[in-house]
């Protein structure tokens, strides 16, 4: 079967995204540095917004990256209807402080009927991991339209 979605989005990769589905993914301001089945890169600088009170990146900030990297994931695989988070456990390992570049890595784990496992690891400049999260996202049921 041929994902004619990812066909197209591939031609993203190098690009800032500032116009997909997710106002929360846009305001985070990414990089699509990779992108395969199931498969997904993306890079974000840590912005003076994004820092909690320790100078480090707030903790939900770096969840919202996780589950937006966890969300592409899941998309890349051109299925026919959207999917929603229904858990997120994210470990925190490490800080990224302002104007540091960090990387989530996204893939996923199992695919069925209604439910895909999705892992995310995200690496700072120094390829240190930073945090670890998992997820089950759930088919919504609402087609995806893929212009």
């Amino acid at each position: 079967m041929s994902n004619a979605f990812l066909e197209r989005i591939q031609q993203w990769v190098g690009r800032k995204i500032t116009e997909s589905r997710s106002p929360a993914g846009n305001w985070l301001g990414f990089v699509l540095k990779e992108i395969n089945e199931g498969e997904v890169a993306l890079e974000f600088t840590v912005r003076p917004e994004m820092i909690n009170p320790l100078g480090t990146l707030h903790g939900g900030i770096m969840s919202t990256m996780i589950d937006e990297a966890m969300g592409w994931a899941v998309h890349s695989l051109g299925l026919p209807v959207m999917y929603t988070t229904v858990n997120l456990q994210v470990d925190f390992l490490y800080g990224a402080r302002e104007g540091e570049t960090v990387i989530a890595r996204a893939k996923v784990i199992r695919q069925g009927k209604k439910i895909a496992n999705v892992s995310c690891e995200v690496f700072g400049e120094n390829v240190s991991l930073l945090a670890r999260g998992s997820s089950n996202l759930v088919a919504t049921g609402i087609e995806v339209k893929y212009e």
